[in-house]
């Protein structure tokens, strides 16, 4: 998913890059919910919520993609593939 993510807001400005997050945070959010709650396949601690979720997975691919955009400013001059 975060590839996926990645190439789709690569030539995106900022507020495209958050809102962009939705679609792919929200299914993850909904199938982690739905699994913890009938399922036994995910426990979550004591305090743990679907916002705790959504809130790390979010930081998670803008953290990735922040990451990603850095190295392709590195990499500006060198072969890359855009």
């Amino acid at each position: 998913m975060l590839l996926y993510y990645n190439q789709w807001t690569h030539n995106s400005k900022p507020a495209g890059i958050v809102l962009k997050l939705f679609p792919f945070t929200i299914p993850q959010v909904l199938i982690e919910t739905f699994a913890a709650k009938k399922t036994d396949l995910i426990t979550w601690r004591k305090g743990w919520t679907r916002y705790h979720s959504f809130i790390s997975l979010a930081i998670k691919l803008l953290l990735c993609r922040g990451i990603i955009s850095t190295i392709r400013i590195i990499n500006k001059d060198d072969l890359s593939v855009d």
